[in-house]
């Protein structure tokens, strides 16, 4: 037997739900190997199965990749409470007062790390616009701790927010943390990015020289308009969107 070495961990899991258990507000994992880590909160979209003994693709992804990080303690918690089997409905949801208060308490028990994970489906939709508007509220005192995933080659780097399933799908094992960045810090950022007017007034003297200066001839770096155009209607009648997520097999339980 002085060959062979053995490794144990054991993963204890917690599963809070309503009284009729329509409702699961949160699904914890802790690792008991004596060494407290880290911790992660894991916001989703809503959950799908009352049976903690079952271990669905999307929670094996999360485990499998968030573990290997130092993650000790992962608690899953949704946007939604509600138990849908097949596909969330949120004109359907009544009321999701209940479930915001049990996230707003959550989040006080200073997670390391609060990673968002709720994926790019119903981008349009104007209950699930209103709960991510309500949880971007929530987050306002834990910026610092807020990411969401990205792959390690950066192919997907336009999304965010994805959803484990698709990332554990589309670039397994290949998962990185990136900070998240709310929607008034993107602006800023555009902000200190744009010319000031003394710029922006250099700006338009330079290019009236170059207008000049090349003869009604088109400069290289600014390219070709008219193919510009072109591609731009292109894209439009082929409806294309880059920022989209695509779209993984509906899971029937998670």
């Amino acid at each position: 037997m002085e060959r062979y070495t053995t490794n144990t961990m054991t993963i204890e899991r917690n599963g809070i739900f309503d009284r009729n258990r329509k409702k699961r507000f949160e699904l914890t994992f802790t690792c008991k190997d004596g060494k407290q880590k880290k911790s992660i909160l894991v916001i989703g979209l809503n959950p799908a199965s009352e049976d903690i003994s079952i271990i669905d693709t999307t929670t094996t992804f999360i485990l499998n990749n968030l573990i290997p990080m130092g993650y000790t303690t992962i608690t899953i918690c949704n946007l939604y409470g509600e138990l849908f089997k097949q596909r969330l409905k949120p004109s359907e949801v009544p009321n999701n007062t209940e479930n915001r208060k049990y996230l707003e308490e959550t989040l006080k028990r200073g997670f390391d790390t609060i990673l968002l994970g709720y994926g790019n489906t119903f981008l349009t939709n104007k209950f699930v616009k209103e709960e991510k508007e309500y949880l971007r509220k929530l987050l306002s005192s834990y910026k610092e701790k807020v990411v969401h995933i990205v792959d390690d080659k950066g192919e997907y780097e336009r999304l965010t927010a994805i959803h484990p399933l698709m990332a554990g799908r589309y670039f397994p094992g290949r998962w990185k943390l990136r900070p998240f960045i709310f929607e008034k810090e993107k602006e800023k950022t555009d902000d200190d990015k744009a010319p000031n007017s003394k710029e922006k007034a250099n700006i338009e003297k330079m290019s009236g020289k170059t207008a000049k200066s090349r003869d009604g001839k088109q400069s290289e770096k600014t390219g070709n308009p008219a193919k510009e155009e072109g591609e731009k209607k292109s894209d439009e009648k082929g409806g294309s969107n880059k920022d989209s997520e695509p779209v993984a097999p509906v899971e029937t339980t998670e």
